[in-house]
């Protein structure tokens, strides 16, 4: 049993060709960068290209409840970072990311759980 990060981007406009490339070279350095590959998910991210639909992209990473708070912390905290710098890297969309039920928020530039 875990949590899950759920993420959302909408938008009228598709993600461009070098937003696209960007977002790809941010996950693969967070994948890459994750430390508790055994133990959970990596992030997952679907780019959405149908024109019926606002959702440019869209994605959820499950977090493992058998991890210590400390890991918890750190993979959430991992995971944050890596949308952070997807959202500044994806201009003019509406975002919403949360924890199950609990929302994230964006505060000085960055994602954080809400208090």
């Amino acid at each position: 049993m875990g949590v899950s990060l759920y993420y959302t981007a909408e938008r009228t406009t598709l993600l461009t060709e070098q937003e696209q490339e960007n977002i790809t070279l941010i996950v693969d350095k967070y994948n890459e960068s994750f430390e508790h590959t055994e133990e959970a998910e990596s992030f997952d991210l679907y780019a959405y290209d149908d024109s019926e639909s606002e959702v440019i992209l869209a994605g959820a990473t499950k977090i493992s409840s058998s991890m210590d708070v400390e890991d918890l912390i750190y993979t959430l905290g991992h995971w944050l970072e890596c949308l952070t710098e997807i959202r500044l890297a994806v201009t003019d969309a509406e975002w919403h990311v949360h924890l199950d039920d609990t929302d994230a928020v964006w505060v000085d530039d960055k994602w954080q759980m809400e208090e």
